[in-house]
């Protein structure tokens, strides 16, 4: 027998927004457009750094949602040295089993597991930012105090 994971999109994310009141607005793109986080800036007319990636982390004991500014990279040996372990990239598979969204669509919140989220003070920079929309194609534009909020996450310095 096959079993087929069920990948969540956009609707899902709106549906979770909608639910926990969390205010942000998705922007609709032609495909690929929000592939990168060069193309998303470019595509929306931002800086870079104003991309909040969210960047699946998988530990010996645990896994660790980070979100930076993209014009950061997040430093393993940083996240390392904080939560003890070596930690690595998800993988496209362990993203979607995790979050249950796709790589390139992952958005701060409303994935299928309960993920520790890691915020990098970059994103404070600006009052808002543009991050995953749940897919490809889609950006939500959203408050940074309001992201902050809404992944209950913690402020941690993990970039370079």
């Amino acid at each position: 027998m096959i079993v087929r994971k069920i990948m969540l999109g956009t609707r899902n994310l709106e549906e979770y927004m909608e639910k926990n009141k969390i205010r942000g607005e998705i922007i609709h793109l032609r495909p690929s457009e929000a592939r990168t986080s060069i193309s998303a800036a470019r595509a929306v007319g931002c800086s870079l750094g104003q991309i909040a990636k969210n960047i699946l982390l998988v530990g010996e004991k645990n896994k660790i949602l980070v979100i930076t500014s993209g014009d950061k990279k997040v430093n393993l040996k940083k996240v390392s040295e904080i939560f003890g372990g070596r930690f690595r990239l998800a993988t496209p598979r362990e993203i979607l089993e995790e979050t249950g969204y796709g790589v390139g669509g992952v958005p701060p919140f409303g994935h299928i597991k309960e993920i520790k989220t890691i915020i990098d003070p970059s994103i404070k920079r600006y009052s808002f930012v543009y991050t995953s929309g749940g897919s490809e194609d889609t950006l939500m534009k959203i408050d940074v105090d309001e992201l902050i909020r809404a992944c209950n996450g913690e402020i941690l310095s993990v970039s370079e």
